[in-house]
């Protein structure tokens, strides 16, 4: 679901500083106070302390012991599920490395084949050799033993300069000469290029063996009469030994698995190089049974890990293709890892475990009263400390802080006692801002025409049957907000009562309405104002909300200017929690400032007035701008781009260099000029308007100021995380 704003309006808040409690004046139908029937005091029951029971110390030892006396076999039954776990991820860990040590020791060992076979061509005696083309072919399968013996080869190839076989050693003399070879690549490229090559191939008729072939051309001249007079060929076999040098360097099980079918036929697998272990292993039936044989020989890809059985002995293993020179998979690495052999050293420590437990179970017993005693000691301090707290003393002994989970239980109770310090001295410092006589109602105010034609509707009268209009809160553009008493829950809230013109019946406007208040209830957050109901009475749309006294943050701007730190990082971190309910809900604010932003007289903060500068897309102003606070909006919003939760990031940035500064990071009476310096001008760093602000502070609103929104924080939470790293 995309992201939304709600539609609400703009408007001039009046500080009602009337409290709940106030009583409500009569209304017809209402009963007289001394007819409502009151609870007599004398029948409430005074709250008794609970018995008191076994002391903390006493209880920690009896748990001690209860604990100790079953320490030996849960810490066997860890060790033996752990031993497990930790085989299996070190193995998983290990196998991954298969493929980079294969790459390796298979480069390593064709370059050194390719070597060795050049080093043979490059011989005065080789050169004259393939240079009489005419030698008969006893004197070619004879020089092709005495190569694949001295190369220590399985077999040895000699090629004419057109790729056609002239000997192998492998086979009689004359036999196969003149099979041409030239489309093999490993015979291919000496042909073509000129350089040595290597590859892979896989004997299915004879031995049923696989082999690394290097192959060498065989020149005469240098330069322009440089001449091409053969290739001469070597093929060395991956046997048993090598499978026991790669598993060496493997620290694992070795099986070289080649598929002996025809091609195009389904795989048929045999072991033809491996490890003792893994000898005479039916990889057949495990690859098959594992899904295995179709990655491996059909795709080509790398498979694993698979586990199997052998001997009793249970492996993890992975499977790696074997390709041909010319990328055909003619065979598999297997590699495979003991989980037997992992256990081992396991198995010893879980039986050192188990004469420890029984050690530590024998000794600790006489133990465990002082050891008790001396935990249960701070915690004591802790809830004398929290019944102190309860009674509204902040000024308490804590127990020294220590490196044990007692330590990190006293030091966050600390923490805590300093928070609860500072948010009482939040508080009084708000109280004394919003000190100030009487109660806002506005009743002698003119009302607005739109008011005149709403029957019933004024403070001191019943609205809708159900609210009781106490005061009026604020008014603008798009209605009027009123302090109203809801006589169906018994509970005060805010009314706002939107213009006919603007949200009539069958406007487009009233649509967007009915889906934003949807979307609007959905939030239920500490810091955000939270929207109730939308009804009609007599053709008025109206919205109810939760009711805030207090006053908003633009106020206490203009009559503190830049805020002291510690109040305002509370103000600011409350902001962010706020955010992060509203976008949780896949809701814009779209108006983010300091007149949308209640800070009660108990401290606490809630937005509020939500998505005047993106909801109302049906309410441009005269000049065709969207409607909004220029001043806080974002380079995204100026643009009429489509918003999400950065763009509010951004306005946070602004209202936070707002409050630290005392001033606005973009300044100008003309609204096209102030949008293209959100645009396109950089702010200036604060600590050139309060060179003491902290530099962690510096860059978390610098940050959310950045033009491009891939470079604020991604969300309003990154943003309370940043600011609680701030140290005052």
């Amino acid at each position: 679901m995309g992201r939304s704003t709600l539609l609400f309006d703009e408007m001039t808040i009046g500080t009602d500083t009337t409290k709940v409690g106030t009583p409500v004046p009569p209304v017809e139908g209402t009963p007289p106070a001394s007819q409502v029937a009151t609870l007599p005091m004398d029948g409430l029951q005074k709250e008794e302390d609970p018995p008191r029971g076994i002391r903390l110390a006493t209880r920690l030892s009896l748990t001690i012991a209860v604990l100790l006396a079953s320490c030996l076999s849960l810490a066997l039954a860890f060790a033996t599920w752990r031993a497990n776990e930790v085989t299996g991820e070190r193995i998983h860990e290990n196998l991954k490395l298969v493929p980079a040590l294969y790459s390796s020791f298979a480069d390593s060992e064709a370059s050194a084949r390719r070597q060795q076979v050049k080093s043979s061509a490059e011989q005065p005696g080789t050169r004259a050799l393939l240079a009489e083309v005419r030698a008969g072919a006893e004197t070619f399968h004879d020089s092709a033993q005495d190569f694949a013996r001295d190369l220590g080869a399985e077999m040895a190839f000699f090629f004419d300069s057109r790729g056609a076989l002239l000997a192998r050693s492998d086979r009689a003399a004359g036999e196969e000469s003149g099979r041409d070879f030239s489309a093999v690549a490993w015979v291919k490229r000496p042909l073509s290029d000129l350089t040595e090559s290597s590859a892979f191939i896989l004997d299915v008729k004879r031995k049923k063996a696989l082999f690394l072939v290097a192959a060498a051309p065989v020149t005469q001249g240098e330069g322009r009469e440089l001449k091409l007079n053969g290739v001469l060929a070597a093929a060395f076999p991956i046997d048993d030994a090598r499978a026991m040098e790669l598993g060496h360097l493997m620290s694992g099980e070795i099986a070289f698995v080649a598929n002996l079918a025809p091609r195009g036929a389904s795989p048929e697998t045999a072991v033809v190089a491996a490890t003792a272990p893994l000898r005479g292993v039916g990889f057949q039936g495990i690859l098959a049974s594992t899904r295995a044989l179709e990655p491996i020989f059909g795709r080509g890809e790398p498979f694993g890990p698979l586990e199997f059985s052998s001997k009793g002995e249970g492996y993890i293993a992975t499977a790696l293709p074997i390709k041909s020179g010319s990328g055909e998979v003619i065979a598999a690495l297997v590699v495979a890892r003991s989980k037997d052999l992992e256990l081992a050293a396991f198995r010893q420590i879980r039986r050192g475990i188990a004469w420890i437990g029984a050690f530590v179970l024998m000794a600790s017993l006489p133990i465990s009263s002082a050891l008790a005693r001396r935990i249960s000691h701070p915690i004591e301090q802790l809830a004398a400390g929290a019944e102190a707290i309860r009674g509204g003393q902040l000024d308490i002994a804590l127990p020294r802080a220590r490196g044990d989970e007692v330590g990190t239980l006293a030091r966050a109770f600390a923490a805590m006692v300093a928070e609860l310090k500072q948010k009482a001295a939040l508080e009084k410092w708000v109280a004394e801002v919003l000190r100030r006589p009487g109660d806002v109602t506005l009743g002698s105010r003119a009302v607005l025409a739109a008011d005149q034609a709403l029957p019933g509707l004024g403070v001191e009268k019943l609205f809708a049957k159900r609210y009781y209009v106490l005061s009026v809160l604020g008014e603008g553009g798009m209605g009027r907000v009123y302090r109203a008493h809801d006589r169906d829950l018994d509970e005060q809230v805010a009314l706002k009562v939107l213009t006919r013109s603007t949200f009539g019946e069958g406007t487009q406007a009233e649509e967007v309405l009915k889906q934003e208040t949807r979307l609007a209830r959905m939030i239920t957050h500490p810091n955000v104002v939270r929207v109730y109901d939308l009804g009609e009475s007599e053709g008025s749309r109206f919205l109810t909300m939760e009711y805030v006294p207090g006053t908003t943050l633009s106020e206490l701007l203009d009559r503190r200017g830049k805020l002291d730190l510690a109040p305002g990082l509370q103000i600011a971190k409350q902001i962010c929690r706020g955010l992060a309910a509203v976008h949780s809900a896949n809701v814009v604010h779209g108006d983010l400032k300091p007149r949308n932003v209640m800070v009660m007289a108990n401290g606490v903060v809630k937005l509020m007035d939500f998505g005047v500068a993106r909801g109302s897309r049906v309410g441009e102003n005269k000049e065709g701008i969207l409607a909004g606070s220029v001043q806080y909006m974002s380079p995204e919003q100026a643009r009429g781009a489509v918003l999400d939760a950065r763009s509010d990031l951004y306005s946070a940035g602004v209202t936070l260099y707002e409050m630290f500064t005392g001033q606005r990071p973009f300044e100008s009476e003309d609204r096209e000029t102030l949008l293209k310096m959100h645009l396109h001008e950089a702010p200036r760093d604060p600590r050139t308007l309060r060179p003491e602000l902290p530099d962690v502070l510096c860059h978390a609103i610098l940050a959310c100021l950045a033009k491009s929104r891939v470079q604020r924080p991604a969300t309003a939470s990154d943003l309370e995380r940043a600011l609680l790293r701030v140290k005052i």
